[in-house]
């Protein structure tokens, strides 16, 4: 066969797994020659495999849309990955208001998320401690509020606390982090926790 022929049938086979739902699948095929180049085309996989079941494409969709140029869109898309449990979805969100929001959006976001969390709203300690990790020297703040979270057990703050000790070298403590989100998360805080140690080649 060749080399063309073996390129097309690997498209062919990612494709498939694609519109199976498989999100590595979709990672491949919107990274592919001649879809990469093409946003209807790789909006087009995501809307696919988001029919098919893809939690993870729904944040992915919506940076593509922000880049598109239809925030609205974008806004009900990631609002709707977040509540479904998508860690990406949270970093990704942080960055499109850092990056595409209304003047003064992304701290109005964050004085909201405060005042839940100060209601005593431990769900709203994964985004805030994201949107938190997109502000110059606020850091600290950011790895304070995922460590309250991770202490609660809630494996989303596991997750970018984890990200964010491997980012500073500190393996040890994001090792056992991944582990124990892989022992007790859903399918999507573990994908993201194994993502982690493959990356960084952290014990299994």
């Amino acid at each position: 066969m060749s080399v063309k022929g073996e390129h097309a049938m690997a498209e062919a086979l990612y494709r498939k797994a694609a519109e199976a739902g498989d999100h590595r699948a979709v990672v491949k095929l919107v990274n592919w020659p001649g879809i990469r180049e093409d946003r209807a085309a790789m909006e087009a996989v995501y809307r696919t495999a988001i029919t098919a079941g893809d939690v993870q494409s729904w944040a992915s969709l919506a940076v593509l849309r922000a880049r598109q140029g239809d925030t609205a869109e974008a806004r009900v898309l990631f609002t709707v990955a977040i509540e479904s449990g998508s860690v990406n979805a949270l970093t990704m969100y942080a960055g499109f208001l850092h990056n595409h929001g209304e003047p003064g959006e992304l701290s109005e976001a964050i004085e909201h998320r405060r005042r839940q969390v100060a209601a005593g709203d431990t769900g709203s300690l994964p985004i805030l401690g994201a949107l938190l990790l997109t502000v110059p020297h606020r850091q600290v703040e950011a790895e304070a509020l995922l460590r309250q979270g991770a202490a609660l057990l809630e494996n989303r703050c596991r997750c970018l606390l984890a990200a964010l000790l491997l980012d500073r070298g500190a393996t040890g403590e994001a090792a056992e982090l991944v582990r124990r989100v892989r022992a007790t998360g859903d399918d999507l805080v573990r994908g993201y926790a194994e993502r982690l140690a493959e990356e960084y080649e952290l014990p299994s």
